[in-house]
């Protein structure tokens, strides 16, 4: 009796013997993809949170110059006596600090408010977002505009409370603007989910 084997039945090529590597490899285990991105290196902190960071201190300090002669005047005004230089220095930049940080960090919440298309939170973070604005604009870029409009009266140039105000508004616009697709859009979701951590866990 004569047996006919059809190649394609002897060679299997599809079994575990020549399909090794199928067959080694657990169905319900990490892919070769997963473990190269569990295994590889990553930084403790990202360089955009840093430089956010460093920004934020950086423009707190110009304002913390700007306006120290304003609030110790106001202050002695206010209490009666003179304020300690240094304590009113140490108290205005951590102030300034954390009034910046939270400038970046309401941009970002309503760039998320807007991608999710929340309504409510777009309302919410628009009326949050002027009012950071205002207050930046009138407490903080006009008097660093009125440290330069005595070199723009000897140059002919005369601002009034309007154009003070546009240019201060326009300053705080390009500052914003510039450092947010820098560095801001990437280090504002970091510095956020750093400081929403719960105590006594770590990042690794």
């Amino acid at each position: 009796m004569i047996v006919i084997v059809h190649l394609g039945d002897f060679l299997d090529l599809t079994g575990p013997v020549y399909n090794n590597e199928a067959a080694m490899q657990d169905p319900g285990g990490p892919t070769q993809e997963e473990m190269l991105d569990a295994f590889s290196p990553r930084p403790d902190v990202p360089w955009a949170l840093v430089l956010l960071i460093v920004w934020c201190a950086v423009e707190a300090t110009i304002f913390t110059v700007t306006l120290r002669p304003t609030m110790s005047e106001l202050l002695a005004d206010l209490t009666g006596f003179t304020v300690n230089p240094i304590a009113l220095v140490l108290l205005l930049w951590i102030f300034l600090t954390i009034i910046i940080a939270g400038s970046y960090a309401c941009i970002h919440v309503l760039k998320e408010a807007i991608a999710a298309k929340q309504i409510g939170n777009i309302v919410q973070m628009i009326v949050v977002q002027i009012a950071v604005a205002m207050f930046q604009v009138l407490f903080l870029y006009r008097e660093l505009v009125d440290t330069f409009t005595p070199w723009l009266a000897q140059q002919g140039v005369t601002l009034g409370l309007a154009s003070t105000l546009g240019l201060a508004f326009c300053a705080w616009l390009g500052v914003r603007g510039m450092t947010w697709y820098l560095f801001g859009r990437s280090g504002a979701p970091a510095l956020i989910a750093a400081l929403n951590r719960p105590a006594g866990i770590s990042s690794r």
